[in-house]
């Protein structure tokens, strides 16, 4: 075996560890079969694909992302062997080290080399392999076409191993489920495969050391709950095994009732002990002692034709679709005013950390948590609607009310519950007065229309309490409703051309959420972008490729886009409505930077702009303080300014202005006031743009008000990972922000200071107070 120098020293030669979290790492020795796939936000973001091989992970840097449909080819970059302890590396290696940014492990798993003599096919430029990870699976190739550039090229979704895989021996015990993601349109392709979505309990039944029980998503013991069902699905096989599937109870038209199921169960008055719970079973987990959780859904499957169940009677089997009649189910099951459907690839283990699971609904429907109660108006009985809201960031945030779906005997029995949770403590600031609050426990499962620009429901329909979720876990879902294929994909009047284009890899997120997401947001965003010049940055094939900034178009402008020419030649562009916006996003566009100054000459700006941009060694709530500071810093000079994220690690002070000075005096007036920011604490702030300056230190940036000079709108998305959004805030609930601050499947918030901003004047004393008379 060579040394560890030898393998390790080009790896060890450009670190210098004492500066980075980097492992030092040493040359492996027992052999062994790992890969690992990291995202790196370098100087240019990319992916780094490592096998392990004789000891240490051989690797290739991938700037496009790693292909995931058979025939996409990609540029693989050979660079220098790492430690085996790097595949478990994640973290932010710091500025002014090789390599610096972050790094995020994208996926991990298992490969096998395909053929005896594939070392020697591999000195020669050849590696074919199989690979079996979270996200990845199936059959691929590396080809060297000169050192140091090879091309990996994924060949098939085949099964990813030659022989079985051996599976680990473990008790069968309940682990957390595998979720599904909303997603805006039926996912296509051989992998796939599609059932209906059922509406019951989801529920594990586990079979172990010969004692069945029943667990609830949450890990709750239901055993007793279901009674008869558990002494049914105990007599399944004397074997230990665990299975994943939805308790229900079927109405007279077949279909799932969850209104019935709850009677069965006796959480309503009207218990009916001859209704019939069924179990429909979708997965199976654990058999004879065998974790088969790492097998694709495919081989899983097949183990669970192991057990005797059929397709009908109180334990069945999910009636499975191909993936030719996924858009049919879909159109199907809405026409049947059934939920939607769930899909799922054939090719993926069972990875409750990851959703790789997707739900397509025909109307939006999901949990909030009930916050509190309106009285009984005209003569309704008990209450007159339900107050909503769901855990955003840590924090409870409104979602509206819901006033239907109930009977007066289910509004009589519901205000007995409500009655003991009272509390004289709001959850939120609330629109109406008269609001009875209670402690935020229940959880109420809701159908609506839609979500309004201002993040509450419209046309909302109560359905029921769920037991089986607790409220901490009640999030807003990003996707509303779902399509049943790509024709006609129209958002705001506008066509939609390839929907169902990932822009956000690592996120899911596609073209058709983000001209969704304009026009949620667009209303909000326009008083900060119409009759003003504005830069966009495109990103026509998704973010992770090749980016482009432009402030104006030399041929093929979007529709709805206007040009204007200033005097002095400047060519800019604009929008008008939101009409524009959505179809800055079929155009490509994921960022919008509008000038801080209006038409007609753009010379005369109207918001400034500081910039908090924080050393990565600079912990949240020295940034927040910077804010603090920097408010109360305008403050006493009778500015009221606002704060949003930047939808990176920073934050961004706004300030509106009346239109009175030009750039040159607005953008040193910024300058000192940073430089006066800065001194009341020299350690930690800097307003010097050198990078070696910067070190452990936040840069006070005013270089973003100058003429043509922008800054991301409020309500702006980022062209990042996680689909960020810069989101205003109010200065009340800025302490309350976290590092990861919001995204696109988030509501837009609206401060009032916000949307009811007013300007305000620079004044001569403001100009005298910094020399600038």
């Amino acid at each position: 075996m060579a040394t560890t120098r030898s393998k390790l020293g080009k790896y060890k030669d450009k670190r210098r560890f004492g500066a980075t979290p980097e492992p030092a790492g040493k040359v492996g020795r027992k052999a062994g079969a790992s890969f690992v796939i990291q995202e790196h936000h370098a100087s240019h973001h990319h992916f780094d694909f490592r096998l392990e091989i004789d000891g240490v992970l051989v690797s290739w840097a991938v700037p496009k992302g790693i292909p995931e449909e058979p025939k996409a080819k990609r540029l693989a970059v050979h660079v220098e062997d790492h430690p085996l302890e790097y595949g478990s590396f994640e973290g932010e290696i710091p500025k002014g080290n090789y390599g610096a940014g972050t790094v995020k492990i994208w996926d991990k798993g298992e490969w096998e080399p395909e053929g005896r003599s594939w070392r020697k096919d591999f000195e020669k430029g050849k590696l074919k392999f199989f690979l079996r990870g979270t996200r990845l699976h199936g059959e691929y190739l590396l080809i060297r076409t000169e050192e140091p550039n090879w091309l990996l090229r994924k060949i098939s979704d085949a099964a990813p191993f030659e022989a079985a895989v051996e599976l680990e021996r473990e008790k069968a015990k309940f682990v957390p489920f595998q979720l599904a993601k909303v997603v805006p349109t039926v996912p296509s392709g051989s992998e796939w495969i599609h059932e209906l979505k059922l509406d019951g309990y989801r529920i594990q039944a586990v079979k172990a050391a010969g004692k069945l029980q029943i667990f609830t998503r949450n890990g709750h013991d239901w055993t007793d709950k279901f009674g008869t069902l558990a002494k049914r699905l105990d007599a399944l096989s004397t074997n230990d095994f665990a299975l994943d599937g939805e308790a229900v109870v079927f109405d007279e038209k077949g279909r799932s009732s969850f209104g019935l199921l709850q009677e069965a169960l006796g959480v309503r008055a009207r218990y009916k002990p001859g209704v019939e719970i069924c179990f429909v079973a979708f997965d199976i987990l654990h058999f004879d002692g065998l974790n088969l959780r790492p097998l694709p859904l495919s081989e899983r499957l097949t183990w669970l034709s192991k057990l005797p169940i059929g397709e009908t009677g109180s334990i069945r089997r999910s009636k499975v679709w191909t993936s030719d009649s996924g858009a049919d189910l879909f159109r199907e099951a809405c026409r049947l005013d059934l939920e939607g459907i769930i899909s799922k690839k054939l090719t993926q283990p069972y990875a409750p950390d990851m959703r790789e699971w997707t739900k397509s609904k025909c109307r939006p429907r999901q949990e909030f948590i009930v916050c509190g109660y309106l009285p009984p108006k005209s003569s309704l009985p008990a209450f007159s609607s339900l107050v909503l809201g769901t855990v955003e960031n840590g924090k409870l945030v409104a979602r509206g009310k819901v006033g239907t779906g109930f009977s007066d005997e289910s509004r009589r029995q519901l205000l007995r519950k409500l009655e003991r949770l009272r509390t004289d403590t709001p959850a939120f600031k609330f629109d109406e007065r008269n609001v009875v609050w209670i402690r935020p426990q229940l959880v109420a499962e809701v159908e609506y229309a839609e979500i309004t620009r201002d993040g509450s429901v419209r046309q909302a329909s109560f359905i029921a309490l769920r037991e089986d979720k607790s409220a901490k876990e009640v999030h807003l879902e990003g996707v509303q409703k779902a399509r049943a294929d790509s024709r006609g994909s129209t958002v705001h009047g506008i066509t939609i051309t390839h929907p169902d284009r990932v822009v956000f890899p690592g996120d899911g997120v596609t073209k058709f959420q983000v001209a969704e997401y304009f026009e949620r947001a667009g209303e909000l965003i326009l008083p900060f972008l119409t009759n003003r010049p504005l830069a966009l940055l495109r990103a026509p094939e998704g973010v992770g490729r090749q980016l482009f900034f432009q402030k104006s178009f030399d041929k093929g402008q979007p529709p709805n886009v206007y040009a204007k020419t200033l005097s002095d030649g400047t060519e800019t562009i604009f929008v008008k409505d939101v009409k524009g916006l959505v179809s800055l996003a079929q155009f490509g566009v994921l960022e919008l930077h509008p000038w801080g100054a209006a038409y007609p000459e753009g010379d005369k700006p109207d918001f400034l702009i500081w910039d908090l941009d924080p050393d990565s060694s600079v912990e949240w709530p020295e940034v927040m303080g910077a804010a603090f500071l920097l408010r109360d810093f305008l403050h006493a000079r009778g500015l009221e300014p606002m704060v949003k994220t930047s939808g990176g690690k920073g934050l961004h002070i706004q300030l509106a202005i009346r239109p009175f000075y030009g750039w040159d005096l607005m953008k040193e007036f910024t300058k000192q006031v940073s430089i006066a920011v800065a001194a009341f604490n020299p350690p930690k702030f800097t307003t010097v743009i050198s990078k070696s300056r910067r070190k452990g230190k936040i840069f006070i940036d005013y270089l973003r008000n100058g003429r043509g000079a922008t800054c991301i709108a409020p309500w702006g998305l980022r062209a990042r990972p996680r689909a960020p959004i810069s989101m205003p805030v109010s200065w009340d609930d800025l302490h309350q922000v976290t590092p990861a601050g919001f995204t696109i499947d988030e509501p837009p918030q609206a401060p009032a200071e916000w949307t009811a901003f007013k300007r305000q004047r620079i004044t001569k004393a403001h100009i005298k107070e910094f020399g600038l008379a």
